[in-house]
């Protein structure tokens, strides 16, 4: 008989650990999203975490500071209030998107290139690439789509924001007890396992969190900024404008390019300086989100050079469309780091 003891038995057993492990990340595969996202989130804001409770305040002869929960919960109080004011104008602006893309076309015939052409382009094949129809067509679809489902997407937003307070909640919970789930996840290991994995941690949650605060923040920064731009220079659907280029600029590289493109249509109709003024002062706030803040905020530990960003995001987005390109840096940053700790270690049992 087949036994646990005997190396053909001990292969049986593994095998059928994750036959079953297989079949129950199938079947439970919204609850292992969930815990996924969770983990995911729980990573990102560790080092803010971190931060917040090594800040200690001298006062006389005690030392005043935050212990885990305090953290937590001051930080999940300021998202909180974050996305509230973010719900609050949400219908009207995905109505005032739906808007623009539905008035495009209109949009597009109002601007005239100069007769000489642009490039080396006429005039001819320049109204011709303005007037893509195919393109206009599926802009005007997804335009009335929005206005004619605006509750309906509101339902969508309301409801990923339900599903996120359940991952933030979730993520809470691993920060705060992070040291005994940690101990309690990797009992069953050998000790070398479990001082690779210590040793892992810090940069990814590092990496994690540098990507998160670095893009989503600096990205809903840049929309705010955009939208204030717009609106006092008057140019129409400045809600709208500032919604999308938060979301763009979330993709590196094209989102921005995308998101000009559609400022430079909406203040086309507007009186020329203060469309070239906010065209300007939007292309600016680009410059300064991606040479200024991200080399500070996230390229010192996303640890991948220009190549290896952009490459990732073209992988990312062959394999998962858009939310491909979004997640595929930091799953790069993260594979980077595990490649150079293990060939690290590598090299060094090597030498010895």
């Amino acid at each position: 008989m087949l036994n646990g003891k005997t190396p053909l038995g001990k292969y049986l057993q593994r095998i059928l650990i994750i036959a079953v492990a297989v079949y129950l990340v199938f079947r439970l595969r919204q609850t292992v999203q969930l815990l996924l996202t969770s983990l995911f989130l729980a990573g990102a804001i560790t080092p803010i975490i971190e931060q917040m409770t090594n800040f200690r305040i001298k006062v006389k002869q005690w030392e005043i500071g935050l212990n885990r929960i305090w953290a937590v919960s001051l930080l999940y109080l300021f998202l909180l209030i974050v996305i509230v004011l973010a719900i609050a104008p949400a219908p009207q602006i995905i109505q005032e998107l739906g808007q623009f893309f539905i008035k495009l076309p209109n949009l597009l015939e109002q601007i005239q290139p100069p007769k000489s052409g642009i490039a080396n382009f006429s005039q001819d094949q320049l109204n011709h690439i303005l007037q893509t129809q195919p393109l206009i067509d599926q802009a005007q679809n997804f335009g009335k789509d929005i206005v004619s489902q605006t509750f309906v997407f509101t339902l969508q937003v309301v409801n990923a924001i339900g599903v996120g307070v359940l991952s933030m909640l979730l993520a809470a919970y691993m920060v705060v007890h992070s040291d005994s789930l940690l101990r309690r996840c990797l009992r069953p290991f050998s000790k070398q396992i479990r001082q690779e994995v210590e040793i892992l941690i810090p940069p990814i949650t590092r990496c994690l969190g540098a990507y998160v605060v670095g893009r989503v923040g600096t990205s809903s920064l840049l929309g705010f900024c955009t939208y204030l731009t717009l609106s006092i220079c008057g140019i129409p659907y400045a809600g709208a404008l500032g919604l999308l280029v938060a979301i763009a600029n979330l993709v590196p590289y094209i989102g921005g390019l995308m998101a000009l493109a559609a400022i430079f249509i909406a203040a086309w109709g507007v009186d020329f300086n203060r469309g070239a003024i906010a065209l300007f002062i939007c292309f600016a706030l680009q410059q300064i989100e991606a040479f200024i803040l991200q080399p500070w905020l996230v390229a010192p530990y996303l640890n991948l050079d220009p190549f290896e960003l952009l490459l990732s995001i073209i992988v990312g987005a062959e394999l998962f469309g858009v939310v491909g390109a979004i997640i595929a840096p930091p799953i790069a940053g993260t594979s980077r780091i595990l490649f150079k700790h293990f060939a690290v270690s590598t090299t060094n049992t090597d030498d010895e």
